[in-house]
């Protein structure tokens, strides 16, 4: 996000959503022809409203959930987006200069924070660490993966690709434990609330 950050970005993100989706809608309306369809008068009303929505979510028009790092450039004038991404536990890497406050980011990179030599070598650097890394964290994924086959193909037991409901469990949450833990509640209130006998009294 290069132009402004949206209040509510990480805390309100269901709603942020929201808009996400309508800019995909208009997009698709432009692409596929329906946009022309439409008079003169409605089509610049909602080509004035994809260029706003454009202009504020281009860089998450992706982002299906929240980041696991936030990287920012003047920690002091993007303090929204700081304070954001401490209450939702987002870490912040962020470059500092003498007139931030150390204190609020998680991973300090001292440097210019007004120049744009400085800011461009920054975010190239930033951009190229987080490539290598996805790179590496791929290669890994796919290392482990054949080696759970090889070893699956040596024990005689077909190997099964789990990889995709461990992602589903990891975003829905793990059901069966919350379940249970209801189930447990419910036990504890129902013998709170059973009478004593009559040989107890």
């Amino acid at each position: 996000m290069n132009h402004r950050w949206l209040g509510g970005t990480l805390t309100n993100w269901a709603t942020l959503q929201k808009s996400i989706k309508r800019l995909k809608l208009l997009k698709a309306m432009t692409e596929d022809g329906r946009m022309e369809q439409l008079s003169k008068k409605e089509r610049a009303r909602l080509d004035r409203e994809m260029k706003h929505l454009f202009q504020n979510l281009e860089g998450i028009e992706n982002m299906t959930q929240l980041p696991d790092a936030m990287f920012v450039i003047d920690s002091n004038a993007e303090e929204i987006a700081v304070k954001e991404a401490r209450r939702m536990g987002v870490p912040v890497v962020s470059v500092v200069d003498t007139n931030c406050d150390p204190d609020v980011v998680d991973w300090i990179i001292p440097g210019n924070d007004d120049a744009l030599r400085a800011i461009r070598l920054f975010t190239s650097k930033i951009s190229e660490s987080v490539i290598e890394g996805r790179n590496a964290y791929a290669q890994s994924q796919v290392g482990e993966a054949k080696a759970a086959a090889d070893q699956a193909a040596a024990d005689g037991v077909e190997y099964v690709d789990t990889s995709a409901y461990e992602q589903y469990e990891k975003q829905e949450g793990d059901f069966v434990e919350g379940a249970e833990a209801v189930v447990e509640a419910f036990k504890a209130g129902a013998e709170a609330t059973v009478p004593p006998d009559e040989e107890s009294r």
